[in-house]
């Protein structure tokens, strides 16, 4: 079903509103007071960002790619909502704490040091707010194609670069990178199955069956995890 909020991204493979509706039904379904405000850490052009002011968040987005931002501004809601600029998930700092959110989608296997970025976003978000990550399963269809595949054989023989994913994450292996940085995991959802697959992409109905079989799937067959945690409160 499609959601106003769809509007305001240029997402078009189910598995991309997938993850936007779960990000957003997550914030709706566990915070506990307005005016919420949050952070999208690798925010690239503000697909999720944008969508997330729509609703009256108060929202911050945050890039590497001078780029992106730069795309993302001009598809900006209103003046000051939402604030992007460019900075370093492994190293940026921001002038506001307790957060009420943060958003950190598709970003952690991107990054030789995820535990650093995990321990910044700690540092800004209020005791028992929320995070919300999505990683790709390191060993799942998508993977195992567009990253073991990719750069041990593809590379080696093409022009086509490897992939630029640094980490591969089990399940387990994030559960505990997460547990680590102090959070408390409420929820995992799966992405898809094979729905990323150039032949298969352009069907909306098989993308959506697809998406809908991945979440009777055991986790260790999919291609990617949705999960919510929330930040454990500090010890007095």
């Amino acid at each position: 079903m499609i959601k106003k909020y769809h509007e305001y991204t240029n997402y078009t493979r189910h598995v991309d509103f997938k993850r936007l509706d779960f990000i957003i039904q997550s914030i709706g379904n566990h915070s506990d007071k307005n005016n919420l405000e949050g952070l999208d850490l690798g925010c690239g052009i503000g697909n999720i960002t944008i969508p997330l002011s729509s609703l009256g968040y108060r929202m911050t987005g945050i890039d590497i790619s001078p780029k992106n931002i730069n795309n993302a501004k001009s598809r900006k809601i209103t003046v000051d909502n939402p604030f992007f600029f460019v900075g370093d998930a492994e190293h940026f700092s921001l002038e506001k704490e307790n957060l009420d959110f943060v958003i950190c989608s598709e970003v952690l296997e991107h990054l030789k040091y995820p535990h650093k970025a995990l321990n910044l976003i700690k540092g800004i978000l209020r005791n028992n707010g929320l995070l919300i990550i999505t990683v790709p399963n390191g060993y799942g269809p998508y993977s195992l194609i567009a990253d073991h595949l990719r750069n041990k054989v593809i590379s080696k023989i093409s022009n086509i670069k490897p992939s630029e994913h640094v980490k591969t994450f089990s399940l387990s292996n994030i559960r505990n990178l997460i547990e680590e940085a102090g959070f408390e995991i409420l929820k995992i959802n799966h992405s898809d199955f094979i729905s990323f697959l150039p032949v298969v992409v352009k069907s909306k109905r098989f993308c959506y069956l697809d998406c809908y079989l991945a979440d009777k799937l055991p986790s260790v067959f999919v291609s990617g995890y949705f999960m919510l945690c929330r930040k454990k409160p500090e010890q007095e």
